[in-house]
């Protein structure tokens, strides 16, 4: 009897930890695509669009590339943020979402530069949940890397923003994909 009640425990921790936490992030792969027609692009590889034509996204102008410059890191689609359009300042993208106030959550994207050559320094960019703000530096062309990081939400609405930070006028920069914001779990006792 005692065996089968440790069994059991043993078990149902272990299938507790098991479980995936949902993403909280509508359309993070940019893999729902506008049934609208695009403001612009070249209709094969890249299709600009209002953020709003995005399923679950606001802000500026968005490009949706796809087979190009490099592949999607998910899926056959990926975001860059410093999209076509007259944009005067920053570009700037956001997700609100409906978190636990409290709860851990972590943080994860895949991003990518642009341009090479010197130029990459320019393509940093912010982002920030709640009180939490990082700048992403680190770029490199035709390749995926990824960001992942953790904080605790403040309220029961959180808004997840990615800003570029431009040094100059420009709408080349900033590959965004696979983004999701999921609940890590309390340490069972």
């Amino acid at each position: 009897n005692k065996l089968l009640k440790t069994i059991l425990s043993i078990s149902l921790i272990g299938g507790l930890s098991g479980q995936a936490s949902a993403n909280l992030i509508t359309n993070g792969g940019f893999e729902d695509i506008p049934t609208s027609s695009p403001i612009g692009g070249d209709n094969s590889t890249w299709f600009i669009y209002a953020a709003s034509q995005i399923n679950g996204w606001e802000g500026d102008n968005l490009e949706l590339w796809t087979n190009r410059n490099p592949d999607a890191s998910e899926g056959d689609y990926h975001a860059e943020l410093n999209a076509d359009g007259q944009n005067a300042g920053d570009w700037i993208i956001f997700h609100t979402f409906d978190p636990i106030a409290g709860n851990t959550y972590s943080v994860f994207f895949a991003y990518s530069a642009r341009r090479g050559s010197g130029a990459a320094s320019s393509e940093v960019f912010n982002v920030t949940v709640d009180s939490f703000n990082w700048s992403i530096e680190d770029h490199a062309t035709g390749i995926w890397k990824t960001f992942t990081s953790t904080f605790i939400a403040d309220d029961t609405s959180a808004t997840l923003t990615f800003s570029s930070v431009v040094p100059y006028s420009g709408t080349l920069g900033n590959f965004i994909d696979d983004v999701k914001v999921t609940d890590v779990p309390a340490p069972s006792t």
